[in-house]
């Protein structure tokens, strides 16, 4: 049978390829990892099987985790956790944070009487080292998944949270420039200010978005929040 394989962050390093048609016999995940062993080597396999540096690998196919069984044309994703619907992925230059601030204060409902924003940006120097880009890559299915997931579960728990809306720009970006916008408005501070609090975290560690960090004393990519791993 023929499944899609996809591979994220560091794992695009040791197999020089984002994705590829796989023909396979194998029937199980387990099976796949283990062909993709003899092809990439067993830092491949050992990597996706234990971690590395206390990182897990994700396994989702379909999007699912926690799936053993392959079926014919199955995509099977191999992702480190996130480095950090309604939400959106952008392209730097497609969009105005401070408009979107704007537009989404004008859909305030008339029983709101709080607005919180919060704006992430390029750091300049990370641990006393120059930062010159950021280069972020996102698995975009899982990822504006996730946005909805998680805008949809915050306005659960939040009783008094009417919108939460979250944007994110998947680019090659400088130090201080934008890069993420997390807007939410309600009845009351309160859960206007957790659930962004809230959000930040989530989408730091539980969508499909990863930086490569190109400072100068190499290139490091950023996952499972804030660890890094070397580039080779």
């Amino acid at each position: 049978m023929k499944v899609r394989v996809r591979y994220f962050a560091f794992l695009q390093d040791i197999t020089k390829k984002s994705e590829e048609q796989v023909e396979t016999n194998c029937a199980t995940v387990d099976c796949l990892i283990s062909e993709l062993g003899k092809v990439y080597g067993k830092k491949f396999e050992d990597i996706v099987r234990n971690g590395i540096n206390g990182i897990q690998i994700i396994v989702l196919v379909n999007g699912r985790s926690n799936v053993k069984e392959l079926q014919d044309n199955a995509e099977v994703a191999f992702l480190p956790p996130a480095a950090g619907g309604n939400g959106e992925l952008l392209k730097k230059g497609t969009v105005d944070f401070y408009e979107e601030i704007r537009r989404f204060r004008q859909e305030a409902p008339p029983d709101a009487g709080a607005m919180g924003v919060y704006i992430g940006f390029v750091k300049g120097m990370v641990d006393g080292h120059r930062v010159y880009e950021l280069k972020y890559q996102a698995y975009e299915e899982y990822t504006l998944k996730r946005f909805q997931e998680i805008e949809e579960s915050l306005k659960q728990k939040y009783k008094n949270l009417a919108k939460i809306k979250i944007l994110h720009i998947i680019d090659d970006m400088k130090p201080g420039e934008d890069v993420i916008l997390i807007m939410a408005i309600g009845k009351s501070r309160h859960d206007v200010l957790q659930s962004i609090e809230e959000a930040i975290e989530l989408v730091k560690n539980t969508t499909g978005i990863w930086k490569l960090e190109v400072r100068d004393d190499g290139e490091f990519w950023v996952v499972a929040g804030d660890k890094r791993v070397k580039r080779e």
